[in-house]
């Protein structure tokens, strides 16, 4: 192991320029011998004042791809046992792939016990472990399963199915995956949220595609992505809000790796094949806490990425110090992390193939492949030579611990303790048994807990009040007092948690609204951003126009306009009505809201929801009321609040009208032909001669 400091001196620079061209496993006569684990880590380089550490190697562990800690320090290892085992990927989706769990006996570091945990299985590719039992989805199905194990013996005696999926095709490396705890005591993975709901997994609500693989979450709750040569994404927003990515400085898709073998995709120095990340959370790695950690086993190396606020946005940048090189890298050809995370002790994990190919077949042509990219096969052939194709079967599990090894955490037994034990570690430093304490109080829904957790409302530790608020939330048992305090809450993490659980309850707290709109002023970007997010989710006149006052009070609140250009992006088919959108934003939208859900005041909906309304197929129809307006109930005795559409005759010409037209046919009626200024014009001279708004009636007989 390689250790640099942090401030790098000229010196430094000039060794790693020269690491470049002395590859370990080069041999004389060219090919590259894999290295046993012992040698490979001394070739792995880390921060000054830090160590790696060999936690489990092969045959303990082959080919792991994640793990998950249980709440007793067991490590549990997806093993993809059928992965490019040659360059032709035969046999690759053969069940026959592994879960191990491993354990540390004797508390030395290092995992001295296996037991297989369950086989036979199709590459299995997230995992999670929650209170008694292991959460597992393999490829090719999104079903996810419950791993048991009843009798304490490490291998699974039963399995049931928590969510009932479907088989998914595409290749592997595009196929949902990763399962992590979030502070709203949701499950997430990288294209689904799921909540837990005695033994099932139950769909939410989710906006889209987090990445591609891996997933990881923050203190406050906010979920990072990453996609191949994207290292991070959609950091902006909590869980379960719309997928937002503010800025990046360029440089964090720089490589700054040392392997000098030219087996990648992508040839170049920037990342290529990123995932697998972490939030570092722990107090055992201070300097780097809150700060985003992937692996790119193409690059050979683990990148880290740092966040600077930017009043309202969190921009991604490179961390000082680490302008010219990576968190960790390896010269080592087969150093292959690809996934990582907190560990109990405060140490962090790292997973590594230890493989000759890491490109999945369909990215790897041979000579069997008809009209291959010709690059990709020079590749091939390069590694062929090298003697790459049969480096498989192996597999490392690293930690990155600091120097000073008594800082570590001890091992857990958290399933030992009762629930209102646990309750006291929502207050501890270490994120993992935190995010564990909080788990296990939710999932046991065990009412003796409560009591503590009400008490843990008013503790010091902002993070113990946020996720005690939670606990409750997730045991129906927060009342509106405590919400109204929380929301009064001198910490910006508290409030902005509290803001987003005060929205859903409003239908049963209606007192609510007040504290909620004396908000608007608050000092914290972050509180000001969910407000944001919040009333965006609440569809009535009051909330639209606390979202207008927000946009008002803070005009330079990047996360505000970050927010607003996402909502008001426009589909490809429906940019060329781009005009008629922002029409439609600042006038329709304050009686017929998104389209979608309407807009509702004290006595119901304001005004006709778009959204698979069958009158807006007819597009006479809508020109007619667009020009004249519309009073009176609708179809079917159909009332609407707002009582009239007004008249936009005399505000729009011709063309204007005939775009506003297209973009609502198109946007919610499925048009498929456009209405002409010409038609519209037409229309408009038919019916000059009326002066006040139709009638659906009239409209119907027309």
């Amino acid at each position: 192991m390689t250790t640099y400091s942090i401030l790098f001196s000229l010196a430094l620079i000039a060794h790693t320029l020269a690491a470049e061209t002395n590859n370990p496993n080069r041999q004389t006569d060219g090919t590259l011998l894999p290295l046993s684990a012992e040698e490979s880590l001394r070739h792995i380089e880390v921060p000054d004042g830090y160590n790696i550490e060999l936690v489990a190697s092969e045959p303990m562990v082959q080919e792991p791809v994640c793990f998950t800690f249980d709440p007793q320090g067991a490590l549990f290892v997806c093993e993809w046992n059928t992965y490019m085992q040659d360059q032709y990927g035969t046999g690759q989706d053969q069940p026959v792939c592994r879960i191990v769990k491993l354990t540390d006996t004797n508390g030395d570091g290092k995992m001295d016990h296996r037991s297989v945990f369950a086989d036979k299985l199709l590459m299995p590719r997230s995992i999670l472990a929650l209170h008694d039992r292991i959460l597992v989805r393999l490829s090719h199905n999104d079903t996810i399963y419950a791993f048991f194990d009843s009798n304490k013996d490490g291998v699974a005696d039963k399995k049931t199915v928590a969510y009932q999926g479907r088989k998914v095709g595409g290749n592997i490396e595009h196929q949902d995956n990763a399962l992590v705890w979030n502070a709203d005591n949701r499950i997430y993975a990288t294209g689904q949220i799921y909540h837990y709901n005695a033994g099932t997994l139950e769909l939410q609500k989710n906006f889209g595609r987090y990445g591609q693989w891996g997933l990881t979450r923050d203190d406050l709750g906010r979920i990072y992505g990453s996609g191949n040569s994207i290292p991070v994404k959609g950091w902006h927003s909590l869980g379960g809000f719309p997928i937002l990515t503010p800025h990046s400085d360029p440089k964090i898709y720089q490589a700054h790796f040392t392997c000098d073998v030219d087996d990648a995709t992508d040839p170049g120095r920037n990342v290529t094949s990123t995932g697998g990340q972490t939030i570092i959370r722990s107090p055992q790695l201070q300097p780097f806490y809150g700060m985003y950690a992937i692996p790119d086993p193409v690059r050979r190396m683990v990148k880290l990425v740092d966040f600077h606020n930017n009043n309202g946005t969190r921009s991604a940048v490179v961390p000082k110090g680490f302008e010219t090189t990576e968190f960790i890298r390896s010269a080592d050809t087969y150093f292959r992390p690809v996934w990582t995370d907190m560990g109990p002790d405060g140490a962090l994990y790292i997973a590594d193939m230890s493989r000759g190919i890491i490109q999945e077949s369909q990215w790897f042509p041979t000579e069997r492949t008809k009209d291959p990219n010709q690059r990709w096969l020079e590749r091939y052939h390069r590694t062929k030579d090298w003697g790459m194709l049969q480096v498989n079967s192996r597999g490392r599990i690293y930690r990155l611990v600091p120097d000073d090894k008594s800082l570590l955490d001890p091992q857990p037994k958290l399933n030992d303790l009762s629930s209102k034990q646990l309750v006291s570690y929502l207050s501890h430093p270490n994120a993992w048994w935190r995010d564990t304490a909080h788990k296990l109080i939710v999932l046991r829904n065990d009412n003796s807990a409560l009591p503590a957790l009400r008490q843990t409302l008013t503790h010091k530790q902002p993070l113990a009040r946020l996720l005690s608020m939670r606990c409750l939330q997730a045991y129906d048992a927060l009342t509106l007092d405590d919400l109204t305090n929380m929301l009064a809450d001198s910490n910006e993490n508290v409030r902005t948690h509290a803001v987003a659980i005060a929205t859903e309850y409003l239908p049963q707290y209606k007192e609510l609204q007040s504290p909620l709109l004396n908000m608007l002023n608050d000092p914290s970007p972050l509180v000001i951003d969910q407000l944001y997010a919040s009333f965006s989710t609440l569809h009535s006149n009051t909330w639209l126009q606390a979202r207008k006052q927000l946009v008002q009070l803070h005009p330079h609140h990047s996360g505000i306009k970050l927010q607003t250009k996402h909502q008001n992006a426009l589909p490809h088919h429906l940019k060329k009505f781009k005009k008629a959108a922002e029409t439609y934003a600042g006038f329709c939208v304050d009686c017929h809201g998104d389209g979608i859900n309407g807009l509702r005041d004290d006595s119901g909906l304001m005004a006709p929801v778009f959204s698979k309304n069958q009158r807006l197929k007819n597009q006479d129809y809508l020109v007619k009321v667009l020009l004249k307006g519309i009073q009176g109930p609708l179809g079917n005795a159909e009332t609407y609040s707002a009582g009239i559409m007004p008249p936009l005759e005399n505000m729009y010409d011709d063309q204007q009208i005939a775009d506003l037209a297209n973009y609502l046919g198109f946007r919610w009626a499925s048009w498929k032909k456009e209405i002409s200024p010409e038609h519209v014009s037409q229309i408009r001279s038919d019916i000059k001669q009326r002066t006040t708004p139709w009638t659906f009636k009239e409209l119907e007989t027309k």
